[in-house]
Protein backbone atom coordinates (compact mmCIF):
# COMPACT_ATOMS: atom_id res chain seq x y z
CA UNK A 1 0.00 0.00 0.00
CA UNK A 2 2.11 2.80 -1.29
CA UNK A 3 1.61 6.54 -0.75
CA UNK A 4 -0.25 7.14 -4.17
CA UNK A 5 -2.71 4.21 -3.53
CA UNK A 6 -3.60 6.16 -0.03
CA UNK A 7 -3.90 9.42 -1.96
CA UNK A 8 -6.10 8.11 -4.77
CA UNK A 9 -7.98 6.19 -1.89
CA UNK A 10 -8.44 9.67 -0.20
CA UNK A 11 -9.27 11.27 -3.01
CA UNK A 12 -11.77 8.79 -4.52
CA UNK A 13 -13.50 8.39 -0.95
CA UNK A 14 -13.90 12.22 -0.42
CA UNK A 15 -15.02 12.87 -4.66
CA UNK A 16 -17.66 10.27 -3.53
CA UNK A 17 -18.97 12.55 -0.76
CA UNK A 18 -19.63 15.35 -3.11
CA UNK A 19 -20.97 12.64 -5.37
CA UNK A 20 -23.80 11.38 -3.08
CA UNK A 21 -24.19 15.11 -0.90
CA UNK A 22 -25.15 16.04 -4.95
CA UNK A 23 -27.32 13.00 -6.23
CA UNK A 24 -28.72 12.97 -2.42
CA UNK A 25 -29.56 17.15 -1.88
CA UNK A 26 -32.66 16.56 -4.56
CA UNK A 27 -34.41 14.11 -2.73
CA UNK A 28 -33.87 16.14 0.42
CA UNK A 29 -35.05 19.37 -0.81
CA UNK A 30 -37.53 18.52 -3.38
CA UNK A 31 -40.89 19.83 -1.49
CA UNK A 32 -39.48 23.10 -0.43
CA UNK A 33 -37.54 23.88 -3.27
CA UNK A 34 -40.27 23.11 -5.86
CA UNK A 35 -42.76 25.18 -3.90
CA UNK A 36 -40.73 27.84 -3.90
CA UNK A 37 -40.34 28.60 -7.63
CA UNK A 38 -44.07 28.07 -8.51
CA UNK A 39 -44.69 24.49 -8.04
CA UNK A 40 -48.56 23.75 -6.80
CA UNK A 41 -48.57 21.79 -3.92
CA UNK A 42 -51.10 19.12 -5.55
CA UNK A 43 -48.30 18.91 -8.68
CA UNK A 44 -45.05 17.93 -6.13
CA UNK A 45 -45.38 14.40 -5.87
CA UNK A 46 -45.34 14.18 -9.97
CA UNK A 47 -43.01 16.71 -10.63
CA UNK A 48 -41.12 14.99 -7.71
CA UNK A 49 -40.71 11.96 -10.01
CA UNK A 50 -39.90 14.09 -12.89
CA UNK A 51 -37.02 15.78 -11.60
CA UNK A 52 -35.48 12.56 -10.02
CA UNK A 53 -36.05 10.29 -13.33
CA UNK A 54 -34.81 12.96 -15.57
CA UNK A 55 -31.89 13.16 -13.30
CA UNK A 56 -31.18 9.83 -13.26
CA UNK A 57 -31.11 9.82 -17.09
CA UNK A 58 -28.67 12.15 -17.04
CA UNK A 59 -26.79 9.65 -15.49
CA UNK A 60 -27.50 7.01 -17.55
CA UNK A 61 -26.17 9.19 -20.60
CA UNK A 62 -23.22 10.27 -19.05
CA UNK A 63 -22.33 7.09 -17.42
CA UNK A 64 -21.45 5.85 -21.37
CA UNK A 65 -19.93 9.02 -22.12
CA UNK A 66 -17.33 9.06 -19.33
CA UNK A 67 -17.10 4.95 -19.39
CA UNK A 68 -15.07 5.76 -23.07
CA UNK A 69 -13.74 8.30 -21.77
CA UNK A 70 -12.10 6.82 -19.10
CA UNK A 71 -10.63 3.47 -21.40
CA UNK A 72 -9.87 5.87 -24.01
CA UNK A 73 -8.48 8.85 -22.46
CA UNK A 74 -7.62 7.62 -18.77
CA UNK A 75 -9.36 7.40 -15.20
CA UNK A 76 -8.31 10.47 -14.33
CA UNK A 77 -9.51 12.72 -17.22
CA UNK A 78 -13.40 11.55 -15.52
CA UNK A 79 -12.36 12.19 -11.66
CA UNK A 80 -11.54 15.86 -13.24
CA UNK A 81 -14.14 16.66 -16.29
CA UNK A 82 -16.82 14.82 -14.22
CA UNK A 83 -16.82 17.22 -11.06
CA UNK A 84 -16.12 20.33 -13.17
CA UNK A 85 -20.03 19.30 -14.51
CA UNK A 86 -21.72 18.74 -11.39
CA UNK A 87 -20.87 21.29 -9.33
CA UNK A 88 -21.03 24.10 -11.68
CA UNK A 89 -25.11 22.35 -12.63
CA UNK A 90 -25.73 22.54 -8.62
CA UNK A 91 -24.34 25.44 -8.22
CA UNK A 92 -25.87 26.94 -11.07
CA UNK A 93 -29.40 24.82 -9.04
CA UNK A 94 -29.82 27.13 -6.17
CA UNK A 95 -30.45 30.38 -8.80
CA UNK A 96 -33.06 28.14 -10.92
CA UNK A 97 -36.27 30.52 -11.51
CA UNK A 98 -38.65 27.94 -13.18
CA UNK A 99 -39.11 24.13 -12.86
CA UNK A 100 -38.01 23.95 -16.60
CA UNK A 101 -34.24 25.62 -16.12
CA UNK A 102 -34.31 22.97 -12.68
CA UNK A 103 -34.92 20.34 -14.24
CA UNK A 104 -32.39 21.12 -17.21
CA UNK A 105 -29.52 21.65 -14.53
CA UNK A 106 -30.45 18.05 -12.73
CA UNK A 107 -30.09 17.04 -15.77
CA UNK A 108 -26.86 18.65 -16.47
CA UNK A 109 -25.85 17.65 -13.09
CA UNK A 110 -26.60 13.49 -13.86
CA UNK A 111 -24.48 13.57 -16.54
CA UNK A 112 -21.28 14.92 -14.62
CA UNK A 113 -22.75 12.77 -11.12
CA UNK A 114 -22.32 9.44 -13.80
CA UNK A 115 -19.01 9.51 -13.73
CA UNK A 116 -17.52 9.62 -10.57
CA UNK A 117 -17.92 6.62 -8.83
CA UNK A 118 -17.09 4.61 -11.28
CA UNK A 119 -14.04 6.19 -12.41
CA UNK A 120 -12.89 5.74 -8.94
CA UNK A 121 -13.88 2.33 -8.30
CA UNK A 122 -11.51 1.27 -11.59
CA UNK A 123 -8.59 3.50 -10.90
CA UNK A 124 -8.37 2.14 -7.21
CA UNK A 125 -9.05 -1.65 -7.93
CA UNK A 126 -6.25 -1.32 -10.90
CA UNK A 127 -3.58 0.25 -8.07
CA UNK A 128 -4.29 -2.53 -5.08
CA UNK A 129 -2.59 -4.90 -4.21
CA UNK A 130 -4.58 -8.33 -5.36
CA UNK A 131 -5.20 -9.86 -2.54
CA UNK A 132 -6.63 -6.45 -0.65
CA UNK A 133 -8.41 -5.29 -3.46
CA UNK A 134 -12.19 -5.26 -1.49
CA UNK A 135 -10.30 -3.11 1.24
CA UNK A 136 -10.04 0.21 -0.83
CA UNK A 137 -13.70 0.51 -2.86
CA UNK A 138 -14.96 -0.68 0.82
CA UNK A 139 -13.22 2.69 2.51
CA UNK A 140 -14.08 4.69 -0.35
CA UNK A 141 -18.06 3.43 0.00
CA UNK A 142 -17.67 3.90 3.87
CA UNK A 143 -16.00 7.26 4.03
CA UNK A 144 -17.78 8.50 0.70
CA UNK A 145 -21.40 7.59 2.32
CA UNK A 146 -20.82 10.16 5.02
CA UNK A 147 -22.02 12.86 2.34
CA UNK A 148 -25.40 11.95 2.08
CA UNK A 149 -25.20 11.78 5.89
CA UNK A 150 -24.49 15.89 5.60
CA UNK A 151 -26.20 16.37 2.74
CA UNK A 152 -29.41 15.32 4.37
CA UNK A 153 -28.45 17.36 7.29
CA UNK A 154 -27.69 20.73 5.51
CA UNK A 155 -31.34 20.18 3.40
CA UNK A 156 -33.00 19.78 6.41
CA UNK A 157 -31.12 22.89 8.42
CA UNK A 158 -30.75 25.34 5.53
CA UNK A 159 -32.69 26.91 2.59
CA UNK A 160 -32.47 24.96 -0.70
CA UNK A 161 -30.94 27.59 -2.60
CA UNK A 162 -27.85 27.21 0.58
CA UNK A 163 -27.87 23.51 0.12
CA UNK A 164 -27.08 23.52 -3.94
CA UNK A 165 -24.64 26.28 -3.38
CA UNK A 166 -22.38 24.18 -0.97
CA UNK A 167 -22.54 21.39 -3.08
CA UNK A 168 -21.35 23.26 -5.79
CA UNK A 169 -18.51 24.67 -3.61
CA UNK A 170 -17.31 21.88 -2.12
CA UNK A 171 -16.82 19.87 -5.68
CA UNK A 172 -14.35 22.95 -6.63
CA UNK A 173 -12.44 22.86 -3.50
CA UNK A 174 -12.03 18.85 -4.18
CA UNK A 175 -10.46 19.66 -7.23
CA UNK A 176 -7.22 20.76 -5.52
CA UNK A 177 -6.67 17.46 -3.62
CA UNK A 178 -7.50 15.24 -7.39
CA UNK A 179 -3.67 17.26 -8.60
CA UNK A 180 -1.41 14.62 -7.21
CA UNK A 181 -3.17 11.69 -7.70
CA UNK A 182 -1.83 8.92 -10.22
CA UNK A 183 -2.85 7.56 -13.58
CA UNK A 184 -3.79 3.78 -13.28
CA UNK A 185 -0.52 1.69 -13.88
CA UNK A 186 -2.34 -0.97 -15.95
CA UNK A 187 -4.07 1.74 -18.24
CA UNK A 188 -0.60 3.09 -18.79
CA UNK A 189 1.06 -0.13 -19.83
CA UNK A 190 -2.22 -0.65 -22.42
CA UNK A 191 -2.26 2.90 -23.90
CA UNK A 192 0.36 2.45 -26.34
CA UNK A 193 -0.45 -1.32 -27.89
CA UNK A 194 -3.41 -1.71 -30.40
CA UNK A 195 -6.21 -2.93 -28.20
CA UNK A 196 -9.48 -1.33 -28.99
CA UNK A 197 -10.25 0.85 -25.80
CA UNK A 198 -13.71 1.80 -24.81
CA UNK A 199 -15.63 -0.45 -27.09
CA UNK A 200 -19.03 -1.13 -26.81
CA UNK A 201 -19.13 -3.62 -29.20
CA UNK A 202 -16.57 -5.26 -27.27
CA UNK A 203 -19.27 -5.52 -24.22
CA UNK A 204 -22.31 -6.64 -26.23
CA UNK A 205 -20.13 -9.13 -28.60
CA UNK A 206 -21.73 -12.34 -27.73
CA UNK A 207 -24.79 -13.20 -25.30
CA UNK A 208 -22.78 -14.30 -22.39
CA UNK A 209 -21.20 -10.60 -22.06
CA UNK A 210 -24.65 -9.29 -22.21
CA UNK A 211 -26.45 -11.45 -19.66
CA UNK A 212 -23.63 -10.61 -17.67
CA UNK A 213 -23.51 -6.78 -17.74
CA UNK A 214 -27.43 -6.59 -17.28
CA UNK A 215 -27.13 -8.86 -14.34
CA UNK A 216 -24.56 -6.67 -12.58
CA UNK A 217 -27.41 -3.83 -13.52
CA UNK A 218 -30.43 -5.56 -11.84
CA UNK A 219 -28.23 -6.19 -8.77
CA UNK A 220 -28.68 -2.40 -7.71
CA UNK A 221 -32.91 -2.90 -8.09
CA UNK A 222 -33.00 -3.17 -3.83
CA UNK A 223 -30.88 -0.11 -3.29
CA UNK A 224 -32.80 1.93 -5.84
CA UNK A 225 -35.92 1.30 -4.44
CA UNK A 226 -35.15 1.88 -0.67
CA UNK A 227 -33.85 5.27 -1.81
CA UNK A 228 -35.80 6.52 -4.79
CA UNK A 229 -39.20 4.88 -3.75
CA UNK A 230 -39.27 4.53 -0.22
CA UNK A 231 -37.55 7.75 1.39
CA UNK A 232 -38.31 9.96 -1.25
CA UNK A 233 -41.90 9.29 -0.75
CA UNK A 234 -41.51 8.90 2.82
CA UNK A 235 -44.13 11.56 3.56
CA UNK A 236 -46.86 10.19 1.41
CA UNK A 237 -45.97 6.83 2.67
CA UNK A 238 -46.37 8.10 6.23
CA UNK A 239 -49.63 10.26 5.81
CA UNK A 240 -51.35 6.92 4.13
CA UNK A 241 -50.48 5.11 6.74
CA UNK A 242 -51.84 7.34 9.39
CA UNK A 243 -48.66 8.05 11.17
CA UNK A 244 -48.72 11.43 13.62
CA UNK A 245 -45.83 12.70 13.28
CA UNK A 246 -45.19 12.11 9.67
CA UNK A 247 -41.66 10.92 9.38
CA UNK A 248 -38.91 13.31 8.31
CA UNK A 249 -37.07 12.99 4.83
CA UNK A 250 -33.94 14.20 6.37
CA UNK A 251 -33.68 11.76 9.20
CA UNK A 252 -35.02 9.28 6.97
CA UNK A 253 -31.86 9.95 4.97
CA UNK A 254 -29.40 10.36 7.60
CA UNK A 255 -30.74 6.88 9.54
CA UNK A 256 -30.43 5.07 6.08
CA UNK A 257 -27.08 6.60 4.96
CA UNK A 258 -25.48 5.71 8.81
CA UNK A 259 -26.62 1.97 7.78
CA UNK A 260 -25.24 1.75 4.48
CA UNK A 261 -21.64 3.92 5.57
CA UNK A 262 -21.16 0.40 8.08
CA UNK A 263 -22.61 -1.70 5.14
CA UNK A 264 -19.98 -0.62 3.15
CA UNK A 265 -17.33 -0.50 5.32
CA UNK A 266 -17.91 -3.88 6.65
CA UNK A 267 -19.39 -5.39 3.04
CA UNK A 268 -15.98 -4.96 1.47
CA UNK A 269 -14.10 -6.69 4.45
CA UNK A 270 -16.44 -9.28 4.43
CA UNK A 271 -16.02 -10.06 0.72
CA UNK A 272 -11.98 -10.21 2.19
CA UNK A 273 -12.88 -12.58 4.88
CA UNK A 274 -15.04 -15.19 2.88
CA UNK A 275 -12.58 -14.76 -0.10
CA UNK A 276 -15.47 -14.04 -2.22
CA UNK A 277 -17.56 -11.15 -3.76
CA UNK A 278 -20.50 -13.15 -4.80
CA UNK A 279 -21.03 -15.00 -1.42
CA UNK A 280 -20.86 -11.46 0.51
CA UNK A 281 -23.75 -10.11 -1.73
CA UNK A 282 -25.57 -13.00 -0.94
CA UNK A 283 -25.68 -12.78 2.63
CA UNK A 284 -26.26 -8.67 3.00
CA UNK A 285 -29.35 -9.24 -0.10
CA UNK A 286 -30.73 -12.28 2.29
CA UNK A 287 -30.49 -9.72 5.25
CA UNK A 288 -32.35 -7.08 3.19
CA UNK A 289 -35.10 -9.48 2.01
CA UNK A 290 -36.09 -10.12 5.99
CA UNK A 291 -35.55 -6.16 6.95
CA UNK A 292 -38.03 -5.30 3.59
CA UNK A 293 -40.72 -7.69 5.31
CA UNK A 294 -40.50 -6.74 8.83
CA UNK A 295 -40.68 -2.56 7.73
CA UNK A 296 -43.70 -3.23 5.56
CA UNK A 297 -45.22 -4.98 8.69
CA UNK A 298 -44.22 -3.20 11.57
CA UNK A 299 -42.49 -0.02 10.43
CA UNK A 300 -45.64 2.26 10.57
CA UNK A 301 -46.41 1.36 14.62
CA UNK A 302 -43.39 3.93 15.77
CA UNK A 303 -40.91 6.44 14.54
CA UNK A 304 -38.42 4.33 16.20
CA UNK A 305 -39.05 1.22 14.08
CA UNK A 306 -39.35 3.38 10.82
CA UNK A 307 -36.17 4.81 11.17
CA UNK A 308 -34.23 1.94 12.90
CA UNK A 309 -35.69 -0.33 9.99
CA UNK A 310 -34.46 2.11 7.37
CA UNK A 311 -31.21 1.75 9.03
CA UNK A 312 -30.72 -1.47 9.23
CA UNK A 313 -31.73 -1.54 5.50
CA UNK A 314 -29.13 0.78 4.57
CA UNK A 315 -26.62 -1.41 6.12
CA UNK A 316 -27.99 -4.44 4.21
CA UNK A 317 -27.57 -2.27 1.37
CA UNK A 318 -24.05 -1.85 1.67
CA UNK A 319 -23.20 -4.87 -0.64
CA UNK A 320 -23.31 -2.03 -3.48
CA UNK A 321 -19.77 -1.39 -3.28
CA UNK A 322 -18.71 -5.31 -3.38
CA UNK A 323 -20.82 -5.32 -6.65
CA UNK A 324 -18.83 -2.02 -8.44
CA UNK A 325 -15.44 -4.39 -6.90
CA UNK A 326 -17.44 -7.31 -8.57
CA UNK A 327 -18.31 -5.24 -11.71
CA UNK A 328 -14.89 -3.75 -11.93
CA UNK A 329 -13.20 -7.40 -11.83
CA UNK A 330 -15.74 -8.82 -14.92
CA UNK A 331 -14.22 -7.50 -17.29
CA UNK A 332 -10.59 -6.41 -19.22
CA UNK A 333 -8.22 -3.20 -18.97
CA UNK A 334 -9.70 -1.53 -22.10
CA UNK A 335 -13.21 -1.68 -21.28
CA UNK A 336 -12.79 -1.35 -17.84
CA UNK A 337 -14.11 2.10 -16.69
CA UNK A 338 -17.15 1.64 -19.72
CA UNK A 339 -18.53 -1.40 -17.69
CA UNK A 340 -18.08 0.29 -13.87
CA UNK A 341 -18.86 3.41 -14.68
CA UNK A 342 -21.94 2.68 -16.90
CA UNK A 343 -23.09 -0.38 -15.31
CA UNK A 344 -23.18 1.88 -11.72
CA UNK A 345 -25.11 4.30 -13.63
CA UNK A 346 -27.62 1.91 -15.00
CA UNK A 347 -27.95 0.67 -11.56
CA UNK A 348 -28.87 3.79 -10.05
CA UNK A 349 -31.28 4.54 -13.22
CA UNK A 350 -33.18 1.44 -11.84
CA UNK A 351 -34.90 3.92 -10.22
CA UNK A 352 -36.77 4.95 -13.24
CA UNK A 353 -39.02 1.99 -13.68
CA UNK A 354 -39.87 1.50 -10.23
CA UNK A 355 -40.68 5.48 -9.15
CA UNK A 356 -42.92 4.58 -12.27
CA UNK A 357 -44.01 1.35 -11.18
CA UNK A 358 -45.06 3.10 -7.93
CA UNK A 359 -46.86 5.76 -9.30
CA UNK A 360 -49.11 3.62 -11.07
CA UNK A 361 -49.67 1.59 -8.54
CA UNK A 362 -50.66 4.50 -5.67
CA UNK A 363 -54.16 5.05 -7.19
CA UNK A 364 -55.33 1.67 -6.56
CA UNK A 365 -53.20 0.24 -3.41
CA UNK A 366 -52.31 3.23 -2.29
CA UNK A 367 -48.72 4.20 -1.32
CA UNK A 368 -47.94 1.92 0.96
CA UNK A 369 -48.87 -1.57 -1.03
CA UNK A 370 -47.50 0.32 -3.98
CA UNK A 371 -44.32 0.58 -2.64
CA UNK A 372 -44.13 -3.53 -0.77
CA UNK A 373 -45.15 -4.79 -4.88
CA UNK A 374 -42.08 -2.85 -6.14
CA UNK A 375 -40.02 -3.85 -3.11
CA UNK A 376 -40.47 -7.99 -3.80
CA UNK A 377 -40.34 -7.39 -7.87
CA UNK A 378 -36.69 -5.56 -6.68
CA UNK A 379 -35.28 -8.38 -4.29
CA UNK A 380 -36.50 -11.44 -6.78
CA UNK A 381 -34.91 -9.84 -10.23
CA UNK A 382 -31.27 -9.10 -7.49
CA UNK A 383 -31.03 -12.83 -6.83
CA UNK A 384 -31.57 -13.56 -10.38
CA UNK A 385 -28.78 -11.69 -11.51
CA UNK A 386 -26.63 -12.57 -8.81
CA UNK A 387 -27.09 -16.42 -9.67
CA UNK A 388 -25.15 -15.20 -12.98
CA UNK A 389 -22.35 -13.94 -12.38
CA UNK A 390 -18.65 -15.45 -12.16
CA UNK A 391 -16.37 -15.42 -9.34
CA UNK A 392 -13.69 -12.94 -9.13
CA UNK A 393 -11.87 -12.77 -6.07
CA UNK A 394 -8.29 -14.41 -6.89
CA UNK A 395 -8.92 -12.99 -10.54
CA UNK A 396 -6.08 -10.94 -12.16
CA UNK A 397 -7.13 -7.84 -13.74
CA UNK A 398 -4.05 -7.77 -16.53
CA UNK A 399 -5.40 -8.48 -19.30
CA UNK A 400 -7.90 -6.76 -21.95
CA UNK A 401 -10.88 -8.17 -24.00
Amino acid sequence: MKRHIWLAIIASAMGFFVDLYDIIILSIVRSKSLLEIGVPASELLSKGVTLINVQMVGMLIGGFIWGIIGDKMGRLSVLFGSIILYSSATFANAYAPNFEIYLFLRFLAGVGLAGELGAAITLVTEQMPQKYRGIGPALIGGCGMLGAIFGAYIGGKYSWQFTYQLGGGLGFVLLLLRLGVLESGLFNNMKGNTTSKGDLRLLFKNKDYIKKYISICVLGFPVWFVNGVVMTFTPEIGKAWGMNPIPSVSAVFTYYFIGLTFGDLTGGFVSQYLKSRKKAIRLYLSLYTVGAIVFFTVANQSLTLYYGLLLFLGFCVGYSIVLLTLAAEQYGTNIRATVTTSSLNILRATVIPQTLLFGLLVPSLGEPKAAMVVGVLAILIAFWGLSNLEETFDKDLNYTE
